[in-house]
């Protein structure tokens, strides 16, 4: 997995010395289950991306179906209960791709 030094704040390289030697990584996950799934906690497929290029070529390849649910989210990492800390989120591909852009983040 690709991982790089970012403040999350502003997504902008930063220095390892400055971070105290750890590092941030940003991760695209990407959530997928088909509506009208019996149970209403029916599991969802996840997969994670370390590049919105790797998302972009996935998505071509296998575009959004329309009985499908899909969330996509990018993570700054994990918080103290190992939950990811969503800096954007969205419900369809073109409006994730969107915020991100918008937002200034280099993924």
């Amino acid at each position: 997995m690709h991982t790089q030094n970012v403040n999350i704040k502003t997504a902008a390289q930063e220095s390892t010395r400055k971070m105290g030697g750890k590092t941030a990584s940003l991760t695209i996950l990407i959530a997928e289950n088909e509506t009208g799934t019996s149970a209403p906690d029916s599991e969802w497929d996840v997969m994670a991306f370390s590049s919105l290029a790797e998302l972009t070529k996935m998505r071509r390849r296998s575009p959004e179906k329309m009985k499908g649910r899909y969330h996509y989210a990018l993570s700054g990492g994990v918080d103290e209960q190992f939950r990811h800390v969503h800096l954007v989120e969205a419900d369809h591909f073109r409006q994730f791709a969107r915020e991100i852009k918008r937002q200034g983040f280099s993924i």
